[in-house]
């Protein structure tokens, strides 16, 4: 490690946890799941619920690994968000027609209806979230969010 970056690292003496970007990004999604929560808590849809009907509303007919991926969530987790939201009647599953072993969830009708509420709420949740920040700041902290992620998916 170069010394450019010894300043935040806990190792190094005189560390202060303010000076650590990851405490940051744990704490900013923390705060930001605790404040989704409150607002679903009237429509009783959690966060984890929450996560996998917005992405099949932009990935329709996505598998159960497909949406595992997209949620970073394990298999055995995601499997039992979709039955919850099946039993619930927000999702419908079928097997792939090519593979079998393949499972694929869609919306409902009630749960498009249920994303548009969501939609709805996050919208307020993110006005909260950026308020005093411009787009364009939004925009470079999410490039600069990104290009961290890819440094360490490497």
């Amino acid at each position: 490690m170069t010394k450019k970056f010894a300043k935040f690292l806990p190792a190094t003496e005189n560390f202060n946890f303010e000076n650590f970007p990851f405490y940051w990004i744990t704490q900013v999604h923390s705060q930001y799941v605790h404040n989704v929560d409150q607002a679903l808590k009237k429509y009783g849809v959690d966060n984890s619920r929450r996560r996998l009907l917005t992405i099949l509303e932009t990935r329709p007919h996505a598998s159960v690994s497909e949406l595992s991926e997209s949620i970073v969530s394990k298999m055995s987790t995601t499997t039992k968000i979709v039955y919850r939201l099946k039993d619930e009647g927000y999702v419908e599953t079928y097997s792939c027609e090519n593979d079998a072993r393949i499972t694929r969830v869609y919306l409902t009708d009630a749960g498009l209806e249920m994303t548009q509420k969501i939609n709805d709420l996050m919208a307020i949740v993110l006005e909260q979230s950026f308020e005093g920040l411009t787009p364009l700041q939004v925009e470079k902290m999410t490039e600069h969010l990104k290009h961290i992620f890819k440094n360490l998916a490497r």
